[in-house]
């Protein structure tokens, strides 16, 4: 809108804007980063989430995430895809011990093993 409103203006811009534009530009009040931060990428995924629910029916409503629940689940696939090893390497972690939160499959297999048993029992 800015640079249409620009295009289409018939005065002259006054001396005191352009310095004021130029005072903003050398000191602006707000710090563009390289990446996201945490709270930044937080914010960002809060606003994704919200867009997205207002186009979405009340049943298809994308529950609330975190940073935190997507870094969970990524490594968890990671981990359960490429192996433990690789997933440390991705998160960044020195020792394996807390990579090994990430590792679901131990639990699956179990779950699957009970369903299992449980099916002969009423079968039987």
């Amino acid at each position: 809108k800015k640079i249409r409103d620009a295009a289409q203006r018939k005065t002259k811009v006054q001396p005191s804007q352009i310095a004021r534009q130029e005072r903003t530009l050398a000191s602006p009040k707000r710090f563009i980063r390289e990446g996201y931060c945490s709270d930044s990428y937080r914010r960002s995924i809060e606003q994704s989430v919200a867009a997205a629910n207002k186009r979405l029916p009340e049943s298809e409503q994308i529950p609330h995430w975190t940073p935190y629940q997507l870094r969970h689940a990524a490594a968890t696939e990671i981990s359960e895809t490429e192996g433990l090893d690789v997933a440390r390497a991705v998160l960044g972690q020195k020792t394996i011990n807390m990579t090994q939160r990430y590792n679901h499959a131990d639990k699956r297999i179990a779950v699957s093993i009970a369903k299992k048993r449980s099916q002969r029992v009423e079968a039987g």
